[in-house]
């Protein structure tokens, strides 16, 4: 048998042009870059290898790939970040809503509570209030978190247990008049 012999062709302008694009700036495959080597090059366009491997040398490929990806990288890197700034902005949006929907909800059970003293129907009890609070804090939190805000200084802690002692009696009072049905002492 005899072996088949590879003809190169002449390193053209062109083609040298060609190849050093595809060294230096990558080829696009499928969304992704690859950077093939000189050797794949030399296959791809079957040109002579020492005359390929000496231009490269010359012209600085490798240096020129080098400063290409560096650029590459450092742009993908900022597309990124521009990526995860757009979404985070849409992500604090939607939890303001979220703490805003929150605060409505709240609003609305507590008018509707001071409605029904008024009319002497049942409110809501110490416990369901309490809870209230706790959600309209928690929306607090999430609002100012979105906002970029600090929330150390939000959490309620009972430092006058004088003042915290009367808020309770009173509420006792509200639940006693209540279930006696004398809310119009209360006023």
């Amino acid at each position: 048998m005899s072996k088949k012999t590879t003809v190169n062709k002449k390193l053209t302008e062109s083609t040298k042009l060609k190849m050093r694009n595809d060294f230096v700036q990558g080829l696009d495959d499928e969304g992704q870059k690859t950077f093939p080597t000189l050797d794949q090059l030399i296959g791809k366009y079957r040109v002579a290898k020492s005359t390929t491997y000496r231009v490269a040398s010359q012209e600085n490929w490798k240096q020129q790939r080098a400063q290409f990806q560096e650029k590459y990288t450092q742009e993908l890197d900022e597309k990124r970040t521009k990526e995860m700034i757009k979404e985070s902005k849409q992500f604090d949006n939607s939890s303001i809503n979220l703490a805003k929907g929150i605060y409505s909800s709240v609003a609305q059970m507590l008018q509707d509570n001071s409605r029904k003293t008024q009319e002497g129907k049942n409110t809501l009890s110490p416990q369901a209030i309490r809870s209230l609070a706790t959600a309209a804090a928690t929306a607090q939190r999430i609002a100012k978190l979105a906002l970029g805000e600090s929330t150390e200084n939000i959490n309620a802690n009972v430092k006058d247990s004088r003042s915290f002692r009367e808020a309770m009696e009173l509420l006792d009072e509200v639940a006693n008049a209540k279930r006696n049905g004398d809310l119009e002492s209360l006023h």
